[in-house]
């Protein structure tokens, strides 16, 4: 089996600020999401919804301080992840349409095993 990281990215302030029913549409869309992994054989081993990216702090490369906020000035930024085990990446990627169809980008990495970042 193999650990991808499922990533997020979308207009982060705007979000909270979307009206409730469209915010539970898309909370709707990700339980579908989940309960499609599980049905696949997929297997969902952690994740988490981030808050506004106005809440980030950010280091520099090679600063000694940090400043408030994301560290890219874009509209999209991460807004939350899943890390899944799946020996199947092509319908991993198919069951992440579920989440690409609520406006979201999702971008798929595989994360490193402790052998390999040794």
């Amino acid at each position: 089996m193999t650990d991808y990281i499922v990533l997020l990215f979308g207009d982060t302030e705007a979000w909270w600020d979307t009206p409730e029913e469209e915010r539970k549409a898309a909370y709707d869309a990700h339980g579908r999401f989940t309960e499609e992994l599980e049905r696949r054989g997929h297997t969902v081993i952690g994740g988490a919804e981030l808050p506004r990216a106005s809440e980030a702090r950010s280091l520099a490369p090679h600063a000694t301080s940090a400043t408030d906020g994301p560290w890219t000035e874009t509209a999209e930024q991460l807004g939350g992840y899943y890390e899944v085990r799946t020996d199947d990446l092509d319908d991993l990627m198919e069951v992440c349409t579920i989440l690409s169809a609520t406006g979201d980008a999702v971008e798929v990495r595989r994360t490193l095993s402790e052998e390999e970042s040794a």
